[in-house]
């Protein structure tokens, strides 16, 4: 059966928990190609742990390799991302499902900060997430707020609203497939992310999941252009 697929490969995320007492754990290798600068977090580990029937506890930190125009390759440790999620409305009885997924993104290794492989102090991620299907296709729908805590940041990267939708489809025995479009909104500016992936299932407990997608809007070095992910989802 179809349902809204979000979170890896693509960015959006839906309001899906895994199941109490086992873990979902995404490693990938993720590229971004930016304004001026080429980015590589190899591995990406995504390590989710679901804790009775509605919420999801998160961890994911990347190891980085960074090359900027002009400069000479960087790698280290990147942002550590903590999240919780809290599915408080569930398809079951509704029709559709809700929750909350609050994250916060923290240096790790204050070195990284320096060699400019992170943003300064804390930046927060505010969202809501609803999913529900219809006529064999799974939509998704996030709407929350990127907020940071360093006035340093907010100059690098103002606080901005971001919207994201997911429609996802059965196209073949074990294969789903995946279109994103996600906006954010800052003060003065717009992004576009078009994103299109998949998710191969090989076993009962482990899936490959692969996406590529663009960024349109104006150049900036903070922007991506071109993004990748490829990795494997193992369910335990």
């Amino acid at each position: 059966m179809c349902r809204a697929q979000g979170g890896p490969p693509l960015v959006t995320d839906d309001p899906d928990t895994p199941p109490d007492g086992h873990w979902e754990i995404n490693l990938a290798a993720i590229g971004v190609r930016s304004t001026g600068e080429q980015q590589l977090s190899l591995p990406d580990a995504d390590i989710n742990y679901g804790w009775g029937d509605h919420l999801q506890l998160k961890i994911d930190t990347p190891w980085l390799l960074s090359k900027a125009d002009g400069e000479a390759e960087k790698s280290g440790l990147g942002a550590t991302n903590l999240g919780t999620k809290w599915r408080f409305v569930d398809a079951d009885r509704s029709g559709f499902s809700m929750s909350t997924y609050p994250q916060v993104l923290i240096n790790a290794l204050p070195s990284s900060y320096r060699r400019g492989l992170t943003a300064p102090g804390q930046t927060w991620l505010l969202p809501v997430e609803i999913s529900t299907e219809r006529g064999g296709f799974g939509f998704d729908g996030e709407v929350g707020r990127y907020l940071s805590t360093n006035p340093l940041a907010r100059r690098e990267q103002p606080d901005a609203w971001v919207a994201g939708f997911i429609v996802s489809h059965d196209c073949a025995p074990r294969l789903e497939c995946l279109a994103e479009i996600r906006q954010t909104f800052a003060p003065g500016d717009a992004q576009t992310l078009l994103n299109f992936g998949g998710h191969r299932q090989l076993s009962e407990s482990l899936s490959l999941l692969f996406a590529l997608g663009h960024d349109f809007g104006p150049a900036r070095p903070d922007h991506q252009q071109l993004l990748f992910y490829l990795g494997l989802q193992i369910l335990r």
